[in-house]
This record gives structure tokens, C-alpha cells and sequence, in this order.
């Protein structure tokens, strides 16, 4: 399957969990996961050098000293003329706020840390809010188990009631500085 029918089918199978009346949190993972799909099988694409057509097969040929990424077409009418033609591409838009292009924001590079272990960032933890290590497990394991897309904030008052409803005794000062260093840990 070509990436063209991959991109469609991927499409077709996002409208059909679009389409349900009530999407759940699986069809979200799925979508996530769909959009993953269509998004590889578009960066797999290539452009052909002097019409611009998208095309999953393109061809670098070199005809009289001129090398070019060419598509079906144009490499047929290359080798029937003998020689590769000057681009006739159009020449680029001017940018209006719908067509505008996201930013590229350039690369830099990250230095690997090794993630901190659990019983160094509970002694940490402990250490900064005085909260007993026992609870601060607790804690870790209670932010743990939240979904990953929750904001701080809400993490916040989520991890609040599941410690009023363990009856844990924990100052509400010292549990904010808590869930903050377990969210960046």
C-alpha cells in the first residue's frame, strides 16, 4: 500500500471515531494514534523538483551533467527530450494569514540525564517539604497514576482529594511544593 492509501485510509478510519457519539478516552489513543500514521506516510512524500508534484515514487536522474528528484512524468518527458527541462515551478505565494507556515524552531541538543531514582527523589522530596518519606511514596504513587495530559493545576487539587480521602495528614503548603517536584521528576 502506497503512502497516499495509507494516508487515506488512516483518514477514513479518524472520521469514523469522530463520527461516534460519544468518543471515549481509547478512541482519543487511537486518534493520537491515526495522526501519527498520517503524519509519517506525509513526511514519506516527496516533491518532484520541476512541477512540484507529491509523489511516493520519485526518481534522481542525471541527464547531461543535471541531476534531479523527478516524478513519473517528468522523468518520461526528460529522457524523451534527453535532457532534464529548467524547473517550471510557480513561484511562491505571498503569505496571507491562512497560508501562513508554522515557525521551525531549530534543533538543539539535549543532554541525556539519567532520570533521578525513585528513593533519591523521595529523600529529596522529603527533604524540601517535610513530609514523611512513607507519604511522599504515597504521594509519588497517587501522581503516578494520573493521565499524562492533566495540567499542573489540576494535578494539584486531583492529588488533594485523593489525600483528604486516604486521611493523610500533610501540610497544603507542603503538599504543593510535593506534587511540583513529583510532576517534574
Amino acid at each position: 500500500m502506497g503512502n497516499l492509501e495509507q494516508i487515506e485510509k488512516s483518514a477514513q478510519k479518524l472520521i469514523a471515531l469522530c463520527q461516534k457519539e460519544k468518543p471515549t478516552r481509547t478512541d482519543k489513543e487511537k486518534m493520537l494514534a491515526l495522526h501519527a500514521e498520517i503524519f509519517v506516510s506525509i513526511e514519506n512524500l516527496a516533491e518532484c523538483e520541476l512541477c512540484g508534484a507529491i509523489s511516493e515514487v520519485i526518481v534522481t536522474m542525471t541527464l547531461a551533467d543535471v541531476t534531479a528528484k523527478l516524478c513519473k512524468e517528468c522523468g518520461f518527458k526528460a529522457l524523451e527530450a534527453g535532457k532534464i527541462q529548467a524547473a517550471t515551478r510557480r513561484a511562491p505565494r505571498k503569505q496571507t494569514s491562512r497560508t501562513k507556515k508554522p515557525k521551525t524552531v531549530p534543533k538543539v541538543e539535549e543532554t541525556v540525564e539519567e532520570p533521578e531514582s525513585p528513593a533519591v527523589l523521595h529523600t529529596r522530596v522529603e527533604a524540601q517539604t517535610g513530609i514523611k518519606k512513607t507519604d511522599v511514596k504515597r504521594l509519588h504513587k497517587i501522581v503516578q497514576e494520573i493521565a499524562t495530559p492533566m495540567t499542573p493545576e489540576h494535578t494539584l487539587i486531583y492529588v488533594r482529594r485523593e489525600v483528604e480521602t486516604a486521611k493523610m495528614k500533610v501540610d497544603a503548603e507542603a503538599l504543593e511544593k510535593a506534587v511540583e517536584l513529583l510532576i517534574a521528576a
